[in-house]
């Protein structure tokens, strides 16, 4: 190699680090100015793809009650539907091993590796190759692991693992910020963001959309009949109902959607960026699941059914958010007068 071929190659290497370093400063700004924690740490698993060139990322968060890793957040939200039951125990797979050793590992042939566990790629029918795992660690404490899988161009390596220890420190702290947060702002029976919290939410939408014209979607729901789960089993299983009605909701949401906490028995779905077609099949998504849902109660099997309605801009022009509202609320109600389970779209001929 001659001294010209040399300066390339030292230029191309500093290129890189800068390019590295830059996303490094975007993550770390992104951190401080959002404390929304699923949006943090999907945006820092995607700045992992791009920093570390590989072909998906994941955190998986200590549950303190079963004692037990789980996924709460991957760069690939199909996977994620895979894995909503997956958990790995203390010292399981590499994972599990980087949470009861808190030590970093690089693994560059993980079939060949003995630590390594393939029920993950089992249950999302993804093959690991390659991967760096690092602990989240918050104040001495382990609170979770956060994952690069599959290298796209070669084998991972010490710069690569440098790196995502430092977002590893900033993902901590971010996780822990954004918990500070949810307690203020999320309801505590249903995990569901509150309805001062919906009402802020909805406002930023609604600004984002008219200014930039692009598409937003509301959907509300009820619980159908849901005064008789109170009266026939007692306001704990009608409390029961809630949570399982609110769980599926949080379960079945993408990403980018806002499940809230209407009051009572009414929730609302925030869709942004979402036309009404779309919309329709996340939110009949949760309708279909809702129904097939079983709770048992004194030996007796609740049926349970919610009854949905749905808005969307610009496709209609509303004057304001109230009227956007209500909109996806005469929809609701239209579904309620001609059947409930079912979910209507907004139309001037809906009477109620």
């Amino acid at each position: 190699m001659n001294e010209s071929e040399i300066l390339k190659h030292e230029l191309k290497s500093a290129e890189d680090t800068i390019r590295k370093l830059q996303l490094v400063i975007e993550i770390n700004t992104y951190i401080t100015k959002s404390l929304q924690g699923e949006e943090v740490q999907k945006r820092i698993l995607q700045q992992v793809k791009r920093l570390l060139h590989c072909d998906s990322g994941s955190v998986l968060l200590v549950d303190k009650e079963v004692n037990r890793l789980k996924f709460a957040y991957l760069s690939k939200d199909e996977e994620g539907e895979r894995l909503t039951d997956m958990n790995l125990k203390m010292g399981e797979g590499i994972a599990g091993t980087v949470w009861s050793d808190g030590t970093p590992m690089i693994i560059n042939d993980a079939k060949n590796d003995p630590r390594f566990t393939d029920k993950v790629d089992k249950k999302s029918n993804t093959q690991t190759n390659s991967l760096i795992a690092v602990p989240l660690t918050y104040k001495g404490e382990i609170i979770g692991v956060i994952e690069a899988i599959n290298k796209t161009d070669g084998n991972f390596n010490a710069f690569d693992l440098e790196m995502l220890q430092y977002i590893s420190t900033q993902s901590a702290i971010a996780f822990k910020n954004a918990e500070l947060y949810d307690m203020a702002n999320k309801d505590g029976m249903t995990r569901l963001f509150t309805n001062k919290y919906f009402k802020e939410r909805l406002l930023e939408e609604w600004q984002r959309s008219i200014r930039y014209k692009h598409p937003l979607s509301i959907a509300i729901f009820d619980i159908d009949n849901f005064k008789k789960f109170n009266n026939d089993y007692g306001h704990q299983a009608g409390d029961t109902v809630l949570k399982e009605v609110a769980s599926i909701l949080i379960s079945s949401s993408r990403s980018i959607d806002i499940p809230c906490r209407y009051g009572g028995e009414e929730f609302t779905v925030i869709l942004p960026e979402t036309y009404s077609e779309d919309a329709l099949t996340v939110i009949e998504r949760i309708r279909q699941k809702v129904e097939k849902s079983n709770i048992e109660r004194n030996g007796a099997y609740l049926n349970i059914t919610i009854s949905g309605g749905l808005a969307t801009i610009p496709e209609l022009s509303p004057k304001n958010i109230e009227e956007f509202i209500e909109m996806a609320d005469k929809a609701l109600y239209f579904s309620k007068k001609n059947g409930r389970n079912q979910v209507s779209y907004y139309s001037e001929k809906i009477t109620i």
